[in-house]
């Protein structure tokens, strides 16, 4: 079906590659703050904003491992994941 395949191709495109994962990051990935700042926010499920420093919350937003919600961070599957290795 080559109009799906440049259907594919074009969304693909639009994308940023650093928005694009083509893997779960690893514990190697981050630096130790950045690890224990994951650690810290799956352990407590629910981590508001300001108890997270800016680069290290910057970056595990960026690799997928936390997101924002209910006005605070929550671990992703991903990140409970890399967390718990």
């Amino acid at each position: 079906m080559p109009g799906a395949r440049s259907l594919i191709q074009s969304m693909c495109a639009m994308v940023p590659t650093s928005v694009m994962m083509n893997r779960i990051p690893t514990a190697l990935d981050l630096t130790l703050q950045e690890f224990a700042s994951l650690r810290n926010i799956v352990i407590r499920s629910f981590t508001p904003l300001n108890q997270v420093a800016a680069p290290e919350k910057e970056r595990l937003l960026e690799l997928g491992l936390i997101q924002i919600g209910m006005g605070g961070l929550v671990p992703t599957p991903a990140g409970r994941i890399v967390a718990r290795l």
